[in-house]
């Protein structure tokens, strides 16, 4: 399950080159990409944080939890994306709707992508407008989250639950099927087309 105070972004149709912009895309690492998240929106020409960005701002600036705008990680299918969310701290993101490509990204490496219906999202963006210290409880087991007297229940399917609550990446679900692969390897010989001169 996660607690946190979530950041906030009602922003409609925040795309991949927001969360984070084409200059830093030259790695393949997943790591150090939260300091360039949403980038363009953080800081000012000068490289300075503006202030009154959420990100920028105490409590939001130690969230687990981002509340988005709908349509959410829209453009291209850039991985780097999800990268950078989860590598500033994020572990969950809800939203009305996420980009397709995005949200099978985002399940891929664990952060979690609710879905819900844009009333409920309008409710818990006055819940953090009112309050900067309200908190979103969310249960993977459950698929369920909280927030005061809001709840409703969030639809993922059985697989990637199991995924995000094991920790299993693709790595992990091939070495499920190391001996068959073995076998594989070791029986390929027999049915491969013999190369003539």
């Amino acid at each position: 399950s996660l607690k946190s105070i979530p950041a906030y972004l009602p922003i409609v149709n925040i795309d991949t080159d927001m969360i984070i912009p084409k200059q830093f895309l030259k790695t393949i690492k997943r790591t150090g990409l939260g300091k360039s998240l949403f980038f363009d929106m953080r800081y000012d020409d000068n490289g300075n944080e503006i202030k009154d960005f959420t990100l920028n701002r105490e409590p939001y600036n130690k969230s687990k939890i981002l509340l988005a705008g709908k349509n959410f990680g829209c453009g291209s299918s850039r991985e780097h994306a999800p990268w950078g969310l989860q590598d500033w701290g994020f572990d969950a993101i809800i939203s009305s709707k996420f980009a397709d490509i995005f949200k099978l990204n985002s399940i891929n490496i664990g952060l979690v992508p609710i879905e819900t219906t844009e009333e409920n999202m309008d409710i818990l963006f006055d819940k953090v407008n009112l309050n900067s210290n309200v908190e979103i409880n969310i249960s993977i087991n459950e698929k369920k989250v909280t927030c005061e007297e809001l709840e409703f229940d969030f639809v993922i399917d059985n697989f990637s639950q199991n995924r995000i609550l094991n920790g299993i990446d693709k790595i992990d679900i091939s070495l499920d099927y190391s001996n068959m692969i073995e076998e594989f390897k070791e029986n390929r010989s027999t049915w491969m087309p013999k190369l003539t001169d």
